[in-house]
């Protein structure tokens, strides 16, 4: 199951990338244009919030893809994630659908569900009290 949720993440995080440049197409030129460094929010108190949305956009595509290759990681040692992190991620995915229903956090609730499945399947499987 690690292994599915795995691909599922590193799948979603090319989506991401995909969709980041497409939809931040004319921030990203801009921010080209103006020469990359500090063009984002050069007056801290007056950020230019399209090009810090394109930014943000793009920052969290590493650490989808940092999670995919933790459960393909896992899943090739054998080993089982905690329960905190697919519980802390499916948390995190109810409350992006909750409060922005049209986006891509149906997505992250797929591999989120099949990580705490993995994590109890295994924590239930090893800690058998009625076992010898």
């Amino acid at each position: 199951m690690l292994r599915i949720a795995g691909r599922c993440w590193i799948a979603i995080s090319i989506i991401h990338v995909a969709i980041g440049l497409a939809v931040y197409f004319p921030q990203w030129q801009a921010i080209a244009q103006a020469g990359w460094f500090n063009v984002v929010a050069p007056d801290p108190l007056a950020p230019i919030f399209e090009r810090e949305d394109a930014i943000w956009f793009m920052t969290i595509t590493p650490f989808l893809s940092i999670l995919g290759q933790l459960c393909l990681w896992a899943d090739q040692q054998k080993l089982t994630l905690p329960i905190s992190v697919s519980g802390i991620l499916l948390a995190s995915s109810i409350t992006g659908i909750f409060f922005i229903p049209i986006s891509g956090f149906w997505l992250v609730l797929i591999p989120s569900a099949m990580m705490l499945y993995s994590s109890k399947t295994a924590k239930f499987s090893t800690n058998n009290i009625w076992e010898d």
